[in-house]
């Protein structure tokens, strides 16, 4: 058993009890102070979940503010003590008790045999990006196994993320139609066409990857980039993968540099080689002026850099097409930044609570509202029509009050302007 395991049970004994104690006291203000201790096992739950946020709401929202108008209540009316009387079933709060022991005994042994504190956490499905990164080469579509993960990706765009199943692939790399009626295109896999790539891929589970198609038109390569999409200690931070995807040149450096100051210029990435990638960089949210170079040699230069917090910059070292020059195509060193996915937000936390709100459960949340609306509207038509029904027959005179009213003696002199009714009572003059 471990200590995670033996906390939870000693604390869910706690909650179990607390919220008993809360049912059986007889005095209102014991019974709202067990409440207070079962909102804090609950709160003591979220911490164990990693969900402070979620536990500092219960803490401050349930166990704080409700709590208190609660306790102001119950002093407001002074009903610390209920009432009294006896008791017509004195045995049940004792049986209750011995059914609850029985259970959390049951359970108990249950969870300690089930080994709940030896399980794993349920591993999220692999996500995979790809990016065409090979300038004069056609458009491609690409496949895992029979299924098309991209379609006419040309040189410089990108997928998105896609979320994949794990396992082994097989990665197919075709040109791509160039007919302009897309549907009568066929598929290269049921014609047998050949692929420019064919290697095997395999998906493993929490895993985050950036596919770069580069190399030369004639020789394609596939390079694997890694992502890193986990919460950052800092949330005013970015990270920043290099890769060095342009053929036919030697080993460069990434350079961050200091215009006003040329020594204190700082390497951020040395003696990349063609298809190597650097190690995600963690720079603070700020511009900088980034500059590729090959034996001392300036290959490119980023001004003004800048980036969004929270995410993962990819930018890639390649060879962009320039118009043809005497019937030869031509190139031009340049880079390719695709977009920049968002790194997930911390569980619990406000973001990901908003975000899970208002976009997995936002149907939901509105036709829960919708429905309590609706329930709430007609309970106050109903509470109203009883309220009339019973103020009318509180109004209506039954007929024996009436026999009684008319046998009751008036000994009242009606005056010269009022004449009296046989039921007793006066008329009214008209004045």
């Amino acid at each position: 058993m471990t200590f995670e395991l033996l906390l939870f049970i000693v604390v869910a004994a706690v909650a179990i009890f607390s919220a008993a104690f809360m049912l059986v006291s007889r005095n209102a203000v014991h019974s709202a102070l067990f409440l207070v201790v079962n909102l804090l096992c609950v709160a003591f739950f979220y911490l164990m979940l990693s969900a402070p946020f979620l536990a500092m709401v219960q803490i401050t929202v349930y166990a704080g503010a409700i709590m208190v108008l609660f306790m102001f209540v119950i002093m407001l009316l002074g009903s610390e003590r209920l009432g009294g009387g006896t008791a017509k079933y004195g045995w049940l709060a004792g049986g209750a008790i011995a059914l609850t022991t029985i259970f959390l005994v049951v359970v108990f042994v249950a969870v300690v045999q089930g080994q709940i504190g030896a399980l794993e956490p349920q591993p999220q499905p692999p996500q995979a990006r790809f990016v065409h990164a090979v300038a004069n080469a056609p458009a491609v579509d690409i496949y895992l196994n029979n299924q098309r993960v991209a379609a006419d990706l040309s040189y410089g765009q990108s997928t998105a993320l896609q979320r994949l199943l794990p396992g082994d692939y097989n990665l197919l790399i075709f040109e791509a139609c160039t007919l302009e009626e897309r549907g009568l295109c066929p598929n290269p896999l049921e014609i047998g066409a050949a692929p420019l790539v064919a290697l095997p891929l395999s998906l493993a589970p929490d895993s985050t990857a950036a596919y770069l198609v580069a190399g030369t038109p004639t020789d394609l390569r596939l390079l694997n980039v890694p992502l890193d999409l986990t919460p950052p200690a800092d949330e005013n931070t970015f990270r920043l993968t290099v890769v060095h995807a342009l053929p036919a040149y030697g080993e460069v450096n990434f350079i961050q540099q200091d215009l006003a100051d040329a020594a204190r210029s700082t390497v951020l990435a040395a003696n990349l080689a063609f298809g190597e990638a650097s190690a995600p960089l963690t720079l603070r949210r700020d511009t900088y002026d980034f500059l590729f170079e090959n034996l001392g040699n300036r290959l490119v230069a980023l001004r003004d850099y800048s980036a969004r917090a929270r995410t993962h910059e990819l930018l890639i070292l390649s060879a962009a097409p320039v118009p043809v020059v005497e019937g030869a195509p031509s190139l031009r060193i340049d880079y390719i930044r695709p977009s920049a996915p968002s790194a997930a937000h911390e569980y619990g936390s406000p973001q990901q609570i908003g975000i899970e709100m208002l976009t997995t459960y936002l149907l939901p949340f509105q036709l829960v509202a919708l429905l309590l609306l609706a329930t709430m509207v007609g309970a106050i038509m109903l509470t109203r029509e009883e309220v009339i029904r019973r103020e009318r027959q509180r109004l209506v005179v039954s007929p024996a009050i009436k026999r009684i009213n008319r046998a009751i003696p008036i000994n009242v002199t009606a005056s010269s302007t009022e004449k009296v009714l046989p039921s007793g009572e006066a008329e009214p003059s008209a004045d």
